[in-house]
């Protein structure tokens, strides 16, 4: 299964005051919502998820031989 929210490397701290704990091996995408939705200053630490157009460009080259 494929994760749709990737931090970017390290250990996060989302709420102020608490430890930097979060990372990619012990977030999950329902977890990382609910971060988001509480703290939207939070979202800076995930990495850009790729847009529908970005997706399906690289499906297709990838169809047709390309990368």
């Amino acid at each position: 299964m494929t994760k749709k929210y990737i931090l970017k490397p390290g250990k996060h701290q989302f709420a102020p005051g608490s430890a930097a704990i979060h990372d990619n091996d012990n977030l999950t995408d329902k977890e990382a919502e609910w971060y988001l939705k509480k703290y939207p200053h939070i979202k800076s630490l995930f990495m850009p998820l790729p847009s529908e157009s970005t997706a399906s460009k690289q499906k297709l080259n990838t169809s047709e031989g390309g990368i």
